[in-house]
């Protein structure tokens, strides 16, 4: 690397120091397989795309569950703002601040962006219901001080244009100060202007976000600022609150005085726990919606817990989610999971019939024939006649049979839960009633619900004649709305629940009719509530009980900056290893971190630079480069007076002598770089006490 600059110039205040090519990461390198010996030779690429479209059909219905969850507390806070001006109290002494709390921690980030949208956007000019307001988002990082506060909040209105159209800049030689609140009023009379809007119906809409993390000096400056320019300014204010709403954080953290200036409306969200129960339910759990790729218990139990325990938040469970199919995708025959993966059958044909593909279809070819696809009689000589497209029918078959199994799945699921919410609102007791839906779910996936069935239906026999009745036409009117190929599969049990139907409309005896049914429920669910690990090839489609990779979410940055130090190794592939010796694989922040790590707590600048230049004039003879000159070792000489003889010797040795001072400049600036990337990852501390020495910040590093 040939550096063209002057590190000595006391005018440079900046050097650029590029990287090497071999430094640069190969964008196009294809990722490497955890299983290499049965996976395909663009195994990775096809998981992919098929991880890629699973997950975006299940994005897509979390996103959707997620927004119907958003639009009652949307609306309400859309309302609100809309009457923060015209319904007010009469005869107060001053006009009120409008502030609307939205109150939840398990909102996610697109709810502010919905609110924002619904805000500035307009509809309804027919009825005069016009929702363009102005809406600007303030972060705890704007709101250090009072002057930064209502900078952001002057600033972030007052840059748009007042007709709507690009947003503007000002001259600030021209105006007031991006702080002055009279800026800002200013404005809004101009855009009042530009609209015709003499009522004054648009909004001034701060959102702040972490309300929490705000301080409360600066917050409440804040509001008496902008109090007094109100009905001027209508300013609305909606705060993002953590918090439960009992006790209020705002009415705990600050003052009477201060709140008298607000009026205070609470937009509560669903309870959190809630919301995550529904969000689960209705994408895995829903016979209407066919997930490519179905969780197992251990996803839902960590997802549950993650979110008890950690973060509340509806964003980390799409994380979750996101993590699971990624992890589900790296065995190789989960590249069989969407239907046609390989494209049509002569298309797949050519694929697996090649010699790379040969691992790869002895792994299926041994799967599909420890299943039940085959007779175990047949195993002996079905070998000899196995050919692709039996293999790929095989596949076929066993993806309709595990789907059509977890959807009867599904819909027994969803029956145990219906029949369980009958009988709690009727008084009945239910075995372990404290058990959430999750758990339920666990249990179901697992095939271990015949206990809370079991009950369900010992209580159907003690129903009274007025309650078996409504009881038999919720369980009617269920099965008519199921899908009708789930009709197909349950012709069974729906006519005996229509021959109940019809019994109870004759007026028979009850008693008769509650032991049939208990008996008919009670075969039902023991035939479809069974573990999913039971069909055949389940492992494509299901995550069953696969360990949740819980350190992708809740990593150990610590440990893993120091392990990427320490063995850079094994972070490198196997293209950017340029010897055999571990040493020469070593980048200079390694080399650097293994002087760090022998010194005591306070590292000599200079000796540690004299380390690294032995240590490269080392590695560089290991691999045959260029000689290091004699004498290359980092100490810069003083220019003094020279005789003839040895300007003469200078003059022979010009090129080595300007091989030396590239290298020297060379090394000198990755020594610069690998400091300051160690600076900046937090494991040196500069002091005032010793210039040329640096402190240790890290003293104790695995082994």
């Amino acid at each position: 690397m040939a550096v063209d600059t002057d590190l000595e110039d006391v005018n440079q205040t900046t050097v650029y120091i590029p990287f090497n090519d071999s430094d640069d990461v190969n964008t196009n390198a294809v990722p490497s397989s955890l299983f290499p010996e049965r996976d395909l030779p663009q195994g990775c690429q096809l998981r992919f795309q098929a991880c890629r479209a699973a997950w975006g059909k299940c994005l897509k219905r979390m996103q959707e569950l997620i927004r119907a969850l958003h639009a009652p507390v949307v609306e309400s806070v859309v309302e609100q703002v809309k009457k923060s001006y015209t319904d007010e109290l009469p005869g107060l002494p001053y006009p009120e601040l409008p502030v609307i709390s939205v109150t939840s921690s398990s909102t996610s980030s697109s709810l502010f962006d919905e609110i924002s949208f619904r805000l500035e956007e307009s509809t309804d000019e027919l009825f005069d219901d016009f929702n363009d307001h102005f809406v600007i988002h303030v972060f705890p990082s704007d709101c250090a001080t009072i002057t930064g506060t209502m900078k952001t909040i002057v600033s972030g209105f007052v840059s748009r244009s007042p007709t709507g159209g690009q947003d503007i800049k000002r001259k600030p030689s021209t105006s007031l100060a991006a702080y002055d609140i009279a800026l800002l009023e200013a404005w809004y009379r101009a855009v009042c202007d530009a609209r015709d809007d003499h009522h004054h119906r648009s909004r001034l809409v701060v959102v702040m976000h972490d309300f929490e993390q705000l301080e409360p000096q600066v917050v409440q400056d804040m509001f008496e600022i902008c109090s007094s320019h109100i009905p001027c300014l209508p300013l609305v204010f909606i705060l993002a609150l953590a918090s439960p709403p009992s006790p209020s954080y705002i009415h705990a953290t600050y003052p009477h005085s201060m709140l008298a200036l607000l009026r205070v409306r609470d937009c509560p969200f669903p309870l959190a726990e809630k919301s995550l129960h529904n969000i689960i339910l209705e994408t895995f759990f829903d016979p209407m919606f066919e997930p490519e790729i179905m969780i197992g218990p251990t996803t839902i139990d960590f997802a549950v817990d993650f979110f008890t325990r950690h973060s509340s938040s509806l964003d980390g469970l799409l994380s979750i989610l996101q993590l699971a199919h990624m992890k589900h995708f790296e065995e190789p025959l989960s590249v069989l999971a969407p239907v046609q993966a390989l494209g049509q059958s002569t298309d797949a044909a050519k694929v697996l019939l090649t010699s790379d593909a040969f691992s790869f279809l002895d792994a299926l070819f041994a799967r599909v024939h420890k299943s039940t696809l085959i007779m175990p009689v047949e195993h002996a000589i079905s070998w000899r006649d196995a050919t692709v497209d039996a293999l790929l029918f095989s596949v076929d078959t066993a993806r309709d049979t595990f789907r059509m199994r977890a959807k009867l799945l599904r819909v027994a699921f969803r029956l145990v839960l219906l029949i369980r919410q009958f009988m709690l609102v009727h008084g009945h007791k239910v075995v372990q009633g404290d058990q959430t839906m999750p758990d339920l779910m666990c249990l179901a996936l697992r095939g271990r619900l015949g206990s809370v069935y079991g009950h369900l239906c010992s209580v159907v026999m003690k129903l009274p004649a007025a309650q078996l009745e409504d009881f038999v036409q919720v369980v009617h009117d269920f099965f008519e709305d199921v899908p009708e190929d789930v009709k197909a599969e349950e012709v069974e049990v729906i006519s005996r629940v229509e021959t109940a139907y019809r019994m109870l409309s004759r007026d028979a005896n009850a008693q008769d009719i509650s032991v049939l049914l208990r008996n008919w429920l009670s075969e039902y669910f023991k035939l479809r509530i069974v573990a999913l690990e039971d069909a055949p090839l389940w492992d494509i489609w299901y995550t069953g009980s696969t360990p949740f990779p819980s350190e992708l979410i809740n990593p150990s940055p610590r440990a893993s900056i120091l392990a990427g130090l320490i063995h850079p190794q094994d972070y490198m592939s196997a293209g950017q290893r340029s010897g055999d010796d571990e040493d020469d694989d070593l980048p200079d922040i390694s080399i650097l971190f293994k002087g760090y790590l022998e010194s005591a707590k306070m590292i000599n600048v200079y000796d540690w630079f004299q380390a690294f230049v032995v240590f490269l004039e080392a590695q560089k003879r290991r691999l045959g480069k260029t000689p290091i000159p004699d004498g290359a070792n980092g100490i810069s000489r003083t220019p003094s007076r020279k005789k003839g003889k040895q300007k003469q010797d200078e003059a022979i040795d010009e090129d080595a002598g300007e091989d030396e001072e590239e290298w020297l400049m060379e090394v000198q600036l990755r020594f610069i770089r690998a400091l300051q990337e160690l600076d900046y990852l937090g494991f040196i501390k500069h002091t005032g006490r010793k210039v040329d020495h640096v402190m240790r910040t890290v003293f104790d590093s695995p082994e």
